[in-house]
């Protein structure tokens, strides 16, 4: 379901967009009042958030005028407003429900769920395609009444699909309502959700055709890391391992090509090689590495600053002597010594800032080395982000919002091939 949030403090709406995310629905957000008025005018949103304090039209203005085109269309008003002739106005006015800040999330979410119980009939809430079943509110999709489980963005491409059976969907159209992104032809992230787990593939002429040769060639190369990684059982999963290289891979390479970097391919292999100085540290110091693992692992830290306090060195440290051992090109050299202390980097720094930027972006987001990182990151304030902008002029205007979204289908992307390669049914 689809949820509008017409609140201009951006800290407050990045909260609650937070927030009702987890909770696998699809979210906007508009801090202008007469944005808002004609979003919800012109889009199908099943949920509008409301404040009342707006620039340019206020919230009331947006109800009145809401409540004269979209009759049937739930309005839960967030203020700060407390005064009891506030309440009244909005209710009259055709509010559905009024919450006062400050307020507990766990209370809005509540309202919402019985807001969009008590607007949505049995048949537009619970979505029927012969034995194909979605409850919209239970966020529950069952087959010939047995259950499956899908992601969120599963969830949310299949309840777009099922609204829009027998109507002709383009790939833009799937782009912009499942995902709030603007339509991108270099964007396969559709093709992923569509075809990644349910075509056929029994040849290899077959594995080409569906994946594409890019992708067989990503696979191959990618794999190839796995032949690095000791035999015996290590503190460090191997999958996990991998999962990380190539997410780290596949975020560099559509982050350089998103800010005009000169080669996309190199940023690729970057990141699918920047943490050899891992390899080296199972191979060579494995019982010291366990020590900083469990450091990093009890307090939630990331693995160079643990290596830097049992090790006194990282594994980049480490990594960029095993690179010039192999007889590396030096850009990759740079990018595997300094990619967590990029600003010491003294070649082929774009490189060395592309690849930092997108080890953190995978960290953050779920793929890293088996636990969560508990840090406060702003990006923008990054060393990295900083030494980027100098290098590439379209990072200055780059939807750096708009690419972390992308980035959770670049990590389901990895996880599911993973799954199919590695992971045990």
């Amino acid at each position: 379901m689809r949820i509008l949030i017409a609140e201009d403090d951006p800290a407050l709406a990045g909260f609650v967009k937070k927030g009702l995310e987890a909770e696998h629905y699809a979210v906007d957000i508009s801090a202008d009042g007469e944005q808002s008025r004609a979003m919800a005018s012109e889009f199908d949103y099943d949920l509008v958030v409301l404040d009342l304090v707006l620039p340019r039209l206020d919230g009331v203005a947006i109800l009145r005028y809401l409540r004269t085109r979209k009759p049937s269309m739930p309005i839960l008003v967030l203020t700060a407003r407390s005064r009891i002739e506030d309440r009244v106005q909005c209710l009259d006015l055709g509010a559905d429900d009024y919450l006062i800040k400050p307020f507990s999330f766990s209370e809005l979410s509540a309202r919402i769920r019985a807001l969009l119980r008590r607007s949505h009939l049995p048949a537009e809430s619970v979505l029927t395609i012969e034995d194909l079943k979605l409850d919209r509110v239970e966020r529950r999709v069952e087959r010939a009444g047995k259950r499956i489980d899908l992601t969120s963005k599963e969830f949310a491409l299949l309840e777009y699909l099922m609204r829009n059976a027998g109507r002709r969907i383009t790939r833009a159209m799937i782009i912009e309502h499942v995902w709030n992104l603007s339509f991108d032809t270099c964007t396969n992230v559709v093709d992923v959700y569509v075809f990644g787990r349910w075509q056929p593939v029994d040849s290899v002429r077959a594995a080409v055709v569906a994946l594409g040769l890019q992708r067989m060639r990503d696979i191959a190369v990618s794999c190839s890391v796995l032949t690095l990684l000791p035999g015996h059982k290590t503190v460090v999963d191997p999958i996990v391992f991998w999962e990380h290289s190539l997410g780290c891979a596949l975020v560099c390479r559509q982050f350089a090509r998103r800010i005009g970097f000169s080669d996309p391919g190199k940023a690729y292999l970057g990141g699918l090689l920047h943490d050899i100085g891992v390899v080296a540290h199972l191979w060579v110091l494995p019982n010291e590495f366990q020590k900083a693992m469990a450091l990093a692992q009890k307090n939630h830290i990331a693995l160079h600053l643990a290596e830097k306090e049992v090790l006194g060195f990282t594994h980049g440290e480490s990594g960029g002597m095993v690179a010039e051992h192999w007889h590396l090109t030096p850009d990759l050299i740079s990018v595997i010594e300094f990619h967590h202390d990029a600003v010491n980097a003294q070649q082929h720094r774009d490189l060395v800032a592309v690849v930092a930027l997108s080890d953190l972006l995978c960290r953050m987001g779920g793929i890293g080395y088996g636990y969560v990182e508990e840090c406060e990151v702003n990006f923008l304030e990054e060393p990295a982000f900083a030494m980027l902008i100098e290098e590439c002029s379209g990072l200055q205007t780059f939807d750096w919002a708009r690419f972390t979204l992308e980035l959770e289908g670049y990590i389901e992307e990895v996880r599911r091939l993973v799954g199919v390669l590695y992971r045990p049914k």
